[in-house]
């Protein structure tokens, strides 16, 4: 029941809000705030986060336990704040460990439009318009916003990295120790997004992304769920269908043909 306490945590602090399309009208986030130049360098933000939310969802189980469980052996305390730990958090600080691993050297600036990427010391700038790929790899959590399922939140869910491309082949892991805005805009045009359930940094990732326009939902007509019913059905349904015409309505007969006519050059 942790991973509901969390998501009740989240509901409670309300921490997202509506959604609308990025700059390139493809991202369900909110919009793009009013430029400002600004230095990204490492940072404890998601350490202090995921303890943060370790003690809150730590809290709610006691809340829980004392209104509702009752269970006053230590043990069983223990080996469920152990299993919080094991389960929630060793993720996290795995996930925290390989983001350091790429950017414990690592700053970047941004511009209107361009970027400067610093490594060991040396920096790089970037124009936009250089870039190949631009790729914000998020939670699998934030893949509700595309298709409207109901995924419960992790402690890890937050973590995420921004996978930048150019042109002559440089690649950088932006990753959320040092920058925070994965869900709040797109810095480069196009920019698509990846969802997994363990957003590590993985190198000899392919695929592309895609771009997160929400899925529009189109009830099911009935010659739709016709021919799923009727896919079922042996070739002597089909045809008995067929040959009784006065039973059957003309969609249901047209239907039957069709999938009578499959089957058979199949």
């Amino acid at each position: 029941y942790t991973s509901l306490l969390l998501y009740l945590k989240r509901w409670l602090c309300n921490r997202h809000n509506g959604y609308s399309a990025c700059p390139s009208g493809h991202a369900p986030y909110p919009n793009r705030y009013p430029f400002e130049l600004k230095t990204y360098k490492l940072n404890n933000k998601s350490i202090l986060k995921l303890v943060r939310d370790t003690f809150i969802v730590i809290f709610l189980l006691f809340i829980v336990n004392y209104y509702f469980l009752k269970i006053d052996n230590v043990k069983v305390i223990s080996i469920t704040i152990l299993y919080l730990i094991v389960v929630h958090d060793l993720p996290a600080i795995l996930i925290l460990l390989n983001y350091y691993k790429y950017n414990r050297k690592t700053e970047f600036t941004l511009s209107e439009n361009s970027i400067t990427i610093t490594e060991n010391g040396f920096s790089k700038n970037y124009n936009f318009k250089d870039v190949e790929k631009s790729i914000y790899n998020l939670g699998k959590y934030y893949q509700n916003a595309l298709d409207r399922k109901y995924r419960i939140p992790l402690l890890l869910t937050d973590f995420g990295y921004w996978d930048l491309t150019f042109k002559n082949g440089d690649r950088y892991f932006l990753t959320t120790l040092l920058q925070d805005f994965l869900l709040k805009e797109c810095k480069v045009e196009n920019t698509k997004y990846r969802f997994r359930l363990f957003p590590y940094i993985d190198k000899s990732e392919k695929i592309d992304g895609i771009e997160l326009k929400p899925i529009e939902y189109k009830p099911k007509g009935r010659t739709e769920k016709l021919k799923e019913s009727y896919k079922e059905k042996t070739s002597e349904e089909l045809k008995y269908i067929i040959e009784n015409k006065s039973k059957y309505q003309k969609e249901a007969i047209i239907v039957a043909e069709q999938i009578l006519k499959e089957k058979n050059v199949g």
